[in-house]
């Protein structure tokens, strides 16, 4: 696949990471399912417009359909092809086929400011003598990415078209 600049112009996306002041990014070809903005080198760097997940997850490009109606919950709505066969479901029913229930992390246990001052300089001593909660909260993180992982690995078969398991 060649770079695509008119698909480049037209899905610019803004996030946290690629905010509007700073001319944004490029929106993932599945930014419908992911949300995922990627940082304007993306193309140089990977050769395609698509994120990590997507291409972890093995998706390819997915197509979206307007006014379609999920088999799963019924209802009307904008429908995403499944990756191996021809079934279509609405974007919350895929996301829970897909990517599983949403497991909300802990709380960072200091201020906001204190937060913005740990993630630019994470390495710094002072965390672990001045706020020993951050080592703990660490661990938390930490514990909940190891189960996700596990989680992923061993629901392999609910990553499958729910209605023909292909």
């Amino acid at each position: 696949m060649s770079r695509d600049l008119e698909y480049e112009a037209n899905n610019i996306g803004y996030d946290w990471q690629y905010p509007q002041e700073e001319g944004g990014g490029i929106k993932c070809k599945n930014y419908i399912i992911c949300e995922t903005v990627l940082p304007m080198w993306w193309y140089e760097c990977k050769g395609h417009y698509e994120c990590t997940s997507c291409c972890v997850m093995r998706f390819g490009v997915l197509n979206s359909i307007e006014n379609v109606e999920c088999p799963i919950c019924f209802e009307i709505k904008i429908g995403i092809s499944q990756p191996n066969c021809e079934h279509t479901l609405c974007i919350e029913c895929f996301k829970r086929c897909y990517y599983g229930e949403e497991i909300e992390g802990p709380r960072f246990p200091y201020s906001d400011e204190i937060w913005n001052e740990y993630d630019e300089d994470q390495d710094n001593e002072k965390w672990d003598i001045e706020y020993p909660l951050i080592k703990t909260w660490n661990q938390e993180c930490n514990q909940i990415e190891n189960n996700k992982i596990l989680q992923y690995e061993n629901e392999s078969h609910l990553r499958l078209c729910p209605l023909c398991r292909k």
